[in-house]
């Protein structure tokens, strides 16, 4: 690592050890200079590959047990840990309440920058992009970018714009959240013990489920790696990424989109509800809607199985069969 301002912040090798559910073993620099840290699994399947989008202060945990399905399926799936997330780095090293950072290192159509080069590392011309929650957002700025090189979309308990205006069906959040950034940037300390916490599976299980952001089919041992990573990041980095989605909207996307788009609600979601996938639906031309009526936002957790069904339907009907690859990457570590 380096405390040099004008270079980027690389995590320190193994970092992620406590929580990681795949190796990252593949490096790409994006074009601010962030260092991306992504694995390739079944990189030879004859499917359609797949591009990931995670989710906000996500680890690799949501696609724990959907990706490996996938994956059985015949699917090349692209896995990338997010800036400022896991193995990858930032544009430059943070400094205190990421005051070194702005909302530009890390919004929407940058992380979609970054899945980009992440695509284009591994070689595969065109991907099916899966995104939840936050990775909707920026799978639809992904779109916006390469559409030629997306086969399809598929996006999971997620929104195309502010998702504090519907946290908890109320808009208070968005609200209060200039009042939280500024905490953040100025005494991020407070964020410590609130970290410190998380600790026994049991109890941020119980956490999750109490705050209703886990729905009753996310078991302690699933969610479990994620927290670890809450438990590690840094959380004012979190927060002004949070911010980020707060000023993004792909409202004057959504009827442009012209290719297969697989849509999938959670009906007990109370952080993007179910009528913002609804809506979604009525605003993308020819687009599916799959609900899933007791899952809450950790959809991907909760229904591996359920989703990995309705996305090989999906596939099967409405996407086309891959190119072959531009070129061979020499095999490495995934």
């Amino acid at each position: 690592m380096t405390d040099q301002i004008d270079s980027p912040w690389v995590p320190e090798p193994g970092s992620d050890e406590a929580y990681a559910l795949f190796a990252k073993a593949r490096r790409v620099t994006a074009d601010d200079g962030t260092p991306l840290a992504y694995t390739v699994r079944n990189p030879d399947g004859p499917g359609m590959p797949i591009l990931f989008a995670s989710g906000w202060s996500c680890s690799d945990a949501y696609w724990g047990e959907l990706l490996p399905l996938l994956e059985a399926q015949g699917h090349p799936c692209v896995l990338s840990d997010t800036r400022g997330h896991g193995l990858s780095g930032l544009p430059r090293p943070p400094g205190r309440g990421a005051r070194n950072l702005t909302e530009d290192d890390l919004s929407m159509p940058r992380l979609a920058r970054d899945l980009v080069s992440v695509l284009d590392d591994s070689g595969y011309p065109q991907a099916l992009v899966v995104g939840h929650s936050m990775g909707v957002q920026t799978a639809l700025e992904l779109y916006r970018q390469i559409p030629d090189r997306v086969a399809g979309l598929v996006l999971i308990a997620g929104t195309y714009e502010n998702p504090a205006k519907t946290f908890y069906g109320l808009s208070v959040a968005d609200h209060l959240f200039p009042l939280l950034a500024a905490t953040m940037r100025w005494a991020p300390e407070v964020a410590k013990p609130l970290q410190a916490t998380i600790g026994p599976a049991a109890l941020g299980h119980f956490a999750a489920r109490s705050a209703r952001a886990a729905g009753p089919k996310a078991t302690a041992q699933q969610l479990h790696p994620y927290l670890l990573h809450i438990k590690a990041a840094d959380m004012a980095v979190m927060t002004l990424m949070a911010g980020a989605m707060r000023s993004h909207s792909a409202a004057d996307l959504l009827p442009q989109i012209s290719v297969p788009t697989l849509i999938c609600a959670a009906g007990a979601d109370r952080f993007t509800p179910a009528r913002c996938s609804e809506t979604m639906r009525h605003r993308v031309p020819g687009s599916e809607l799959v609900t899933f009526a007791t899952a809450a936002h950790t959809l991907p957790v909760e229904e591996p199985v359920g989703l990995a069904d309705a996305i090989a339907d999906f596939v099967s009907r409405r996407v086309a069969a891959p190119t072959r690859r531009t070129r061979r990457r020499p095999k490495r570590a995934s």
